[in-house]
């Protein structure tokens, strides 16, 4: 009993997770809908990606990437400034999740071998930031794009036309931040030997390759599934050991919590009573509640107005901890850290949320009205 409430006060955001799930499933009891909730596809590429990355940490690949980042920058701005924007221009093409999964271990790595520990909450959060606004651009970077641009049949072009000028503000404001970091020079600690195997680096990046094609459709699921798995079980069974699974089963928590409240009447025709008038801040407030790709999903039933769907479902990001699910991701990898390398209470999670919030709702004060203006440019 001990060790069961252990587990949720350390896994606190998955706790939360399935109590609101739980909840939710009083006011819709459960039925063949709720296979709908869940979107296969994201849940299989961040558990099988997750569990390559636990084989690039096992063979200290991380480790070998950030000390040739370490060579090539001289200043903690321009070293941070890199990994927020290695994450930034991954998420054009590789999906903000993915992009997260990817990069914040890396980002620890080079913190920690360059003693600025200290900037570990600053750029994680940065990273989250980037890794949302960063996709806005493509269909393929956020799954609500991409659920969008299938429903309304918009043309690649129009597309861009709507987020060109989000997108630059976005990117602006993401520099301007970066701008505060001071140029102290970077000072290498690196105590630790590390063994690198080429091999298993080689034969895990064509797993992270088959990863991808996953997520652009190219390959199904379960394809996937087969050969990562198979493969990680003849190369490194013991990677499993290291991943953390509650990632994925918070996903589905969060899909089952906003899935029931999609269905939830007095939900649905209080969003329906404002979404085709007002359907810029419908779309937003709904985003903090249920998250942006439930959101997507739910508000298209009830207005043509995809252009303010769309810019509104992506500046959303830019709200609470929880309103984009890459949010969680950040947390709990940050949460993770703190605990390896025993952070003071003063840098612990409420920290982390604080600054968060801080850094969300001043971004959110900028980006959404700016962003709601440029559709009348439109």
């Amino acid at each position: 009993m001990i060790k069961v409430l252990k587990f949720f006060k350390t896994n606190f955001i998955f706790t939360v997770a399935v109590i609101a799930a739980i909840i939710s499933c009083f006011f819709v009891p459960v039925d063949k809908e709720y296979l709908g909730y869940f979107d296969v596809d994201t849940l299989a590429c961040i558990t099988l990606l997750i569990i390559v990355i636990a084989g690039f940490s096992n063979i200290a690949f991380f480790e070998k990437i950030a000390k040739l980042l370490v060579q090539k920058f001289k200043t903690a701005r321009s070293i941070i400034m890199c990994l927020i924007f290695i994450t930034y221009v991954s998420a054009l093409v590789n999906a903000n999740d993915m992009s997260l999964l990817t990069f914040l271990p890396l980002a620890y790595i080079v913190l920690k071998y360059t003693n600025n520990l200290r900037y570990i909450a600053f750029t994680f959060i940065m990273q989250n930031i980037a890794s949302n606004l960063g996709g806005m651009i493509t269909p393929i970077g956020n799954p609500q794009n991409l659920y969008i641009y299938s429903f309304y049949d918009m043309t690649l072009l129009e597309f861009f036309k709507i987020m060109a000028i989000p997108t630059l503000i976005a990117l602006v404001l993401i520099i301007v931040v970066c701008m505060f970091i001071k140029k102290e020079p970077l000072e290498f600690v690196d105590n630790e030997q590390t063994e690198f195997n080429v091999i298993k680096a080689i034969v895990y990046g064509c797993l992270f390759v088959i990863t991808m094609l996953v997520v652009f459709g190219i390959i199904p699921w379960w394809i996937a599934t087969i050969v990562i798995l198979t493969t990680m079980c003849i190369t490194d069974i013991k990677a499993f050991l290291i991943v953390d699974y509650t990632i994925p089963l918070t996903f589905v928590a969060f899909f089952i919590f906003s899935g029931n409240l999609s269905r939830i009447p007095a939900v649905v025709e209080t969003m329906a009573t404002f979404v085709d008038t007002h359907t810029f801040f419908t779309a937003y407030i709904s985003c903090q509640l249920i998250s942006n790709v439930p959101t997507a999903i739910l508000l298209s039933k009830f207005t043509n107005n995809y252009a303010h769907l769309l810019v509104s479902v992506n500046v959303a990001s830019l709200g609470i901890i929880f309103s984009s699910l890459s949010g969680v991701i950040a947390l709990k990898e940050y949460i993770k850290v703190s605990k390896k390398e025993n952070f003071e209470k003063g840098r612990g999670v409420g920290y982390y949320i604080l600054m968060d919030t801080i850094f969300n709702v001043v971004g959110a004060l900028i980006l959404v009205p700016l962003s709601y203006l440029s559709l009348m440019l439109i």
